[in-house]
């Protein structure tokens, strides 16, 4: 169970490290989603881009990897243990998610029309802002357990968030379907754009994960 001894357990640096690594996914990621959406970049940029993100991906992996290793030797408990690699995988999945994005779209020749550029990177700024509250979550555990236990109200932060790509991510698909364009290139466009807010449901989920490990430690 988290307490005051964990403080400075190695297991919290582990795990905050694989948060940055997959921040820098993020970070990449929405390099890419402008970089695609300015309406005349090559193709061979995109590549470049994608392989970048690939490689932060299999950074992210390996720093899981070794969370995942330390836990072995750790004095946590198996059901914390099991949680802890619960929101780390979580974690991870979204950059993977990244990584598919971007290998998908290189793949299929694809790039949003500019006119869309807008929409998509409010999704990933809200995505990004959900993302560091969850890091600042994810720390309280191992800082100040006892204090988000008592008041986890930083979680509702990360849903409201959610709410706001949810309203962005509707306004797409009614723009989408409205186009003069075959079905397989409406089904496209809703793909991608699925993608890209998925990045929001997976944080939501992660903070519903830590609530549910907050509800099962209270006393």
């Amino acid at each position: 169970m988290f307490n005051h001894k964990i403080k400075n357990n190695p297991i919290h640096m582990l795990i905050m490290e694989q948060i940055n690594d997959v921040e820098n996914c993020l970070i990449q990621f929405e390099s890419f989603i402008r970089a695609s959406s300015s309406g005349d970049v090559s193709m061979d940029t995109l590549k470049t881009l994608s392989k970048g993100i690939s490689e932060a991906e299999a950074v992210a992996d390996e720093s899981l990897r070794k969370m995942i290793d330390s836990l072995a030797g750790s004095s946590f408990l198996t059901a914390t243990r099991q949680d802890l690699i619960s929101i780390a995988t979580g974690c991870d999945a979204i950059a993977n998610k990244c990584e598919n994005y971007t290998k998908m779209s290189v793949f299929q020749n694809f790039v949003f029309p500019g006119e869309y550029s807008e929409d998509l990177l409010s999704i990933i700024a809200i995505s990004r802002e959900q993302f560091d509250i969850l890091r600042k979550s994810i720390s309280l555990l191992f800082s100040d357990f006892g204090s988000l236990l008592k008041d986890h109200s930083i979680l509702d932060e990360i849903r409201k968030h959610e709410s706001k790509v949810d309203a962005i991510e509707e306004s797409l698909y009614e723009r989408i379907f409205k186009l003069d364009i075959s079905l397989a290139e409406k089904m496209q466009m809703k793909e991608f754009t699925d993608n890209i807010s998925d990045l929001s449901d997976i944080i939501e989920n992660l903070a519903d994960k830590i609530q549910i490990m907050l509800v099962t430690r209270k006393a």
